[in-house]
C-alpha cells in the first residue's frame, strides 16, 4: 500500500495579510457561470504558465488549471491561501499568499487573469500604488504577447450614482485599502482603452452581482443599442441584478433607458472586463443561462453553452420590443395604432407556444420573435390566458412607471383596461380568462425589493400627504354636518319642551276642564237613566 502524495505547502511573499479573508463579506470572489463561459472560449487549450491574481472562485481556478501545465494563484490572505490549497491539492497549482508587488523573481506568464480587478492585490507592506502602477505590476508578470483578462471598476456606474449611502459607508473594510478616490483610475471605456494601450483586443461592459458576473456585453454593442432593443434588455437586466445588492435613490431602469438613448449604456456599467492579447473566439454578449449572443448587420445570433432548459430562437432582429412600441403608442394617445398592433398580437401564431413577455418580444417580418429570455413552454394555458397575462403585466408596468396613456383612470385600476386590450386582439375577455391571466402575471412579477428606493418612498409619502389632506377635508365636512345636525336636534328638543309646557298649562285651564266635562257628557247615550242614577247618588250622599 502506497501513501498518497502530500499536499504542497502554501508559499509566502511580502505583503501577506493575517488574519484576513477576501472570500467572505459583501463582495464575493470573481466567478460565476457567465465568466466561466467567456474563459472557456478565450483560453487556449494548452497553456505553459498561467497566473491568477486576486480572489477567484475555485471553479474558475480549476478551469484554468485543467489547461495549464503550471498555474500560480496569488491571494493576499494566508487563510484564503490555505483553504485554496486544501481545495485544489494538484502539484501543478502553486498557491502564493502576499501582495502583487511582492511577487518578484518569477518567470513571466503566458496567461494572466485578474477578473476581480486590481483593488484586492496589495498587502499591509505594499506602497500606496495607484491604478496605473498596479497595472504596471501586472504587466511586469506578463510575457510578450501574453493573454490577460483584467477587470476595472467604474466610478461612474448608475448603481454608484444612485447609491443612497454616504461615501464612507459604501465599502466598509472588506477591500482593506480601496482606491475609489484614485484620480488615475480610468472611469470610461475611452479611458480604459487608453490606459490599456494597443494590446486591448476586446472590452466588455461587466454587470456583476457583488463580484459574481451576471452579464457581459461588448462596449461597442452597448453604445450602439437603444432602449427596448435586445442589447439594452441584456444591459438593463444586468444592471437590475447589480442594483439588487445596493440601496438606491431610484430605480436604475429609467437611467439605463436614458443612457441607452444617449449611446452611453456601456459607460454606466458597474465595471468593465478587458481582454488583452490573442485568445479564442469570443461572443458579443454572455448572459445567464449561459446565453451566447453575437451581433452583426442582420441582427443577433443566439446559442447556449451546454444544455439549457430554455429554447432560444437562432436569429433575433435588432429591433425595439413590443412593450416599447406599445408604450410609445399609449404615450402619443394613438389608440388606433395601439388597436392595430394589438390585433397583430392576437393573430400571431406563436402566442400559444409559451409565456409571452412583451418586453422580450420583437417584431420580425410581420410576426414576432421571442428574445433573450427564450421560450418557456406551458401545458394547460391557451392563447387567450397567456395574452391576458401579458396584458396584465403590461398594465402593471405602465402604472408602476407612471407612464402617459389615453385611458380613463377607473379602467386602469380594474381589469377593464386588460379586457379592452384583449378585445382589440380579437379575444373575448371572460372572467375566467382575466382571472387566469392575473394569476400568471403575478407569478411572473418581479419580487419586491427588501427596501424600496428613495424616490418611491418620497412619491409614496407625497401620495400619503395628499390622501391625508383629502381625508382631513372629508372629516371636516362630516364634523360640520354633525354640528348642523346637533344644532337641529337641539332646536327640535327646545320646541318639544315648549310644546310640553303649553300642553301642561292647557290641561290646568278652565277651558280644558270644561272640555273634559263636555267630552264626558257627550258620551252619555241615555240621559234619563243618567239623571235617575245621579239623583240616587245625591240622595245617598
Amino acid at each position: 500500500m502506497t501513501d498518497s502524495a502530500p499536499t504542497p505547502a502554501v508559499e509566502i511573499v511580502r505583503g501577506e495579510l493575517q488574519p484576513w479573508t477576501d472570500y467572505t463579506g459583501y463582495r464575493a470572489p470573481a466567478g460565476g457561470p457567465t465568466l466561466l463561459a467567456l474563459l472557456d472560449d478565450l483560453l487556449p487549450a494548452s497553456i505553459d504558465r498561467a497566473l491568477i491574481a486576486g480572489p477567484h472562485t475555485t471553479e474558475l481556478i480549476s478551469l484554468v488549471a485543467a489547461r495549464a501545465a503550471a498555474l500560480t494563484v496569488l491571494v493576499r490572505s494566508v487563510s484564503d491561501a490555505q483553504e485554496l490549497r486544501a481545495a485544489i491539492p494538484s502539484p501543478a497549482v502553486t498557491v502564493i499568499t502576499g501582495a502583487l508587488d511582492g511577487l518578484v523573481g518569477v518567470a513571466p506568464f503566458d496567461v494572466v487573469i485578474a477578473a476581480d480587478g486590481l483593488d484586492r492585490v496589495l498587502g499591509a507592506d505594499s506602497p500606496a500604488l495607484n491604478w496605473p502602477q498596479r497595472l504596471a505590476e501586472l504587466r511586469r508578470l506578463c510575457a510578450g504577447g501574453a493573454l490577460a483578462v483584467v477587470a476595472v471598476e467604474n466610478e461612474f456606474a448608475l448603481t454608484g450614482l444612485y447609491d443612497r449611502r454616504p461615501l464612507d459607508a459604501r465599502h466598509g473594510d472588506d477591500e482593506w485599502r480601496p482606491l475609489h478616490d484614485d484620480p488615475e483610475r480610468p472611469t470610461s471605456p475611452a479611458q480604459v482603452t487608453a490606459a490599456l494601450g494597443d494590446g486591448l483586443t476586446r472590452l466588455y461592459a461587466a454587470f456583476d452581482e457583488a463580484g459574481t458576473i451576471h452579464t457581459l456585453l461588448d462596449v461597442e454593442a452597448a453604445a450602439a443599442t437603444r432602449p427596448g432593443r435586445p442589447g439594452a434588455s441584456l444591459a438593463v437586466t444586468g444592471l437590475a441584478a447589480a442594483a439588487g445588492h445596493t440601496p438606491l435613490l431610484a430605480s436604475v431602469g429609467d437611467g439605463a433607458s436614458a443612457a441607452a438613448r444617449a449611446g452611453l449604456l456601456g459607460a454606466v456599467a458597474p465595471g468593465w472586463l478587458a481582454v488583452l492579447g490573442d485568445g479564442g473566439a469570443t461572443h458579443t454578449a454572455y448572459a445567464p443561462g449561459v446565453l451566447l449572443a453575437d451581433l452583426d448587420e442582420t441582427g443577433w445570433t443566439l446559442s447556449v453553452s451546454g444544455s439549457a432548459p430554455v429554447v432560444y430562437a437562432s436569429r433575433l432582429p435588432d429591433t425595439e420590443s413590443v412593450e416599447t412600441l406599445l408604450f410609445r403608442l399609449a404615450a402619443a394617445e394613438d389608440v388606433p395604432g395601439f388597436r392595430a398592433f394589438a390585433a397583430r398580437l392576437g393573430e400571431w401564431g406563436g402566442a400559444a407556444e409559451g409565456l409571452i413577455l412583451l418586453d422580450d418580444l420583437f417584431p420580425d417580418d410581420g410576426g414576432f420573435t421571442r428574445g433573450v429570455r427564450g421560450l418557456v413552454p406551458v401545458e394547460n394555458d391557451g392563447r387567450a390566458e397567456l395574452l391576458a397575462a401579458a396584458y396584465h403585466r403590461l398594465r402593471d408596468r405602465l402604472v408602476r412607471a407612471h407612464r402617459r396613456h389615453p385611458w380613463p383612470p377607473w379602467t386602469v385600476e380594474s381589469d377593464d383596461l386588460v379586457a379592452t386590450w384583449l378585445g382589440m386582439s380579437g379575444i373575448e375577455a371572460t372572467p375566467g380568462v382575466l382571472k387566469r391571466g392575473r394569476e400568471i402575471a403575478d407569478r411572473l412579477a418581479e419580487p419586491p425589493a427588501d427596501e424600496p428606493d428613495l424616490r418611491t418612498v418620497l412619491a409614496d409619502a407625497e401620495a400619503d400627504r395628499l390622501r391625508a389632506v383629502e381625508l382631513a377635508g372629508k372629516v371636516f365636512g362630516l364634523e360640520r354636518t354633525m354640528r348642523f345636525r346637533d344644532q337641529s336636534l337641539r332646536t327640535r328638543e327646545q320646541q318639544l319642551r315648549t310644546i310640553r309646557d303649553e300642553l301642561r298649562k292647557l290641561r290646568n285651564s278652565p277651558a280644558m276642564r270644561l272640555h273634559e266635562v263636555t267630552r264626558k257628557v257627550a258620551k252619555v247615550r241615555h240621559p234619563r237613566q243618567f239623571a235617575r242614577a245621579l239623583k240616587r247618588r245625591l240622595r245617598k250622599g
